[in-house]
């Protein structure tokens, strides 16, 4: 009787793990480096990656070609909750487009550009790119298209050295895969785009944080103070949260609009709690040198202005 009520135990230990196991959510990264291995054994002379954020969801999406005149894309796909799901890629770029992309600001709005070389020329290509219902879009645009427009940090990932003895290496790609946070992890430089509210012309200290323009929202809320769309920033002890009230003049406590330079290392999202007249709100909101910075265009949802980009100023329309 007690060899059979071990073995009864035992069984349901092993159960229970392999019912934990089935319910396991797989991460991206070991996905990724499965499918790879998958991709790149079936045709090795696609042997390139490239790995890219075209939808900004913390997920890259990777694309497998082989980098000659002639080197189109062989797979695309990306991961949505626990599924990889394939991407449809054109066949009217070659995959070079993807190792060299500028990423472009206009209006808080990214846009990634790619840049090739013409098949069989010596011509230089540019290609709007975008991912839309699993989908790479590839548009061909002149460079003047964005030039006006300020280029943000941003690092995309290109590797060709996975196979060995023509293989494919799970530790080289694994490592690939593991590299990707270290080069696009929180990045930040001095917004070049200045701000300017009913035309005049307003020194705003601004940032590039992860490819979007953020402003210091007391700046925001000094420079509007005067309009119909004026709020008024606070900090709420009882709530351990910022607060923000709409149709409410701002009251100054000194330090707006200085201008004052960051480094990079005091740069924090804020987990703090916002609200909105009383609302709690979900806002991506960081912390730099001990001042909120919004994205611009989260601040003008808030308060009710419009915002647009003329190519060299935020434009702010407030009444």
């Amino acid at each position: 009787m007690k060899k059979i009520t071990a073995m009864l135990l035992s069984f349901c230990v092993m159960f229970t793990l392999l019912a934990g196991n089935a319910y396991a959510v797989e991460s991206w990264r070991d996905a990724f480096v499965t499918r790879l291995m998958k991709v790149l054994s079936q045709n090795p002379t696609y042997s390139q990656i490239a790995m890219t954020d075209l939808d900004s969801n913390g997920i890259p999406e990777a694309f497998v070609f082989k980098n000659s005149t002639d080197g189109g894309i062989s797979t695309g796909f990306t991961m949505a909750g626990n599924t990889i799901t394939t991407i449809t890629v054109p066949r009217d770029i070659i995959g070079a487009c993807l190792t060299d992309i500028t990423v472009y600001n206009k209006e808080g709005r990214t846009i990634f550009v790619g840049r090739e070389i013409a098949r069989y020329s010596s011509t230089i290509c540019f290609y709007k790119l975008e991912l839309s219902d699993n989908t790479l879009k590839a548009t061909r645009i002149n460079k003047t298209d964005v030039s006006a427009y300020p280029v943000i940090t941003y690092v995309d990932m290109y590797g060709d050295n996975f196979l060995t003895s023509g293989y494919p290496s799970r530790g080289k790609i694994q490592a690939f895969i593991n590299s990707y946070d270290k080069v696009n992890s929180v990045t930040t430089s001095q917004a070049a785009a200045p701000v300017k509210v009913n035309g005049m012309e307003w020194d705003v200290s601004g940032y590039v944080v992860n490819n979007s323009n953020y402003y210091k929202i007391r700046d925001i809320a000094m420079i509007l103070r005067n309009t119909t769309d004026r709020f008024n920033v606070d900090w709420s002890s009882e709530l351990g949260a910022v607060t923000v009230t709409t149709g409410q003049k701002y009251v100054i406590i000194g330090g707006e609009l200085s201008g004052d330079s960051i480094s990079a290392d005091k740069i924090e999202e804020n987990k703090a709690p916002i609200y909105v007249d009383g609302e709690r709100v979900e806002l991506t909101a960081y912390n730099i040198d001990g001042a909120n910075y919004f994205k611009i265009r989260d601040i003008a949802e808030i308060a009710g202005f419009e915002v647009n980009w003329d190519g060299e100023f935020v434009q702010i329309s407030a009444y």
